[in-house]
């Protein structure tokens, strides 16, 4: 005949947390638990969990860069007609306006740092659409 011992009605209690889960073990009468000659407590610690945050981060700007391109290539392509018949070279120029002459990986793209057919054109176009602070202040009239 085996012996089975008969256990009490208990509740156990959890403190979950984010680097640890504490536990407990009490009687109806709100008593700690005893087995083996031990109180029925105790924490379990880990190591924290990681948050997402750097790759949500990641993710939302490479999403946001994608769609901006997506929306400057629909516009190239609604506009490429019309300026075609102006400026056929218009769209490339402005494509690799960020090219510098000593470039030598991007020589090939290099249209003379002019946005416009001539300097001129770039210094009165600049002028008249300043696009450092300073002139932008100047230019709203404070």
């Amino acid at each position: 005949m085996s012996r089975k011992k008969i256990v009490p009605n208990y509740a156990i209690s959890l403190d979950i947390g984010n680097a640890s889960v504490g536990w407990a073990a009490f009687t109806p009468d709100y008593r700690l638990m005893r087995a083996k000659g031990r109180e029925l407590i105790g924490v379990r610690l880990f190591e924290p969990a990681q948050t997402a945050e750097a790759r949500r981060m990641a993710r939302t700007t490479r999403r946001r860069y994608s769609r901006r391109r997506w929306r400057l290539h629909m516009l190239d392509a609604i506009f490429d007609a019309p300026l075609a018949e102006v400026d056929p070279s218009f769209l490339a120029r402005r494509k690799y306006s960020w090219v510098h002459p000593a470039d030598e990986n991007n020589a090939d793209y290099w249209y003379g740092g002019v946005l416009f057919d001539s300097k001129n054109q770039d210094k009165r176009f600049y002028k008249q659409y300043p696009t450092d602070l300073s002139s932008a202040q100047n230019f709203d009239g404070r």
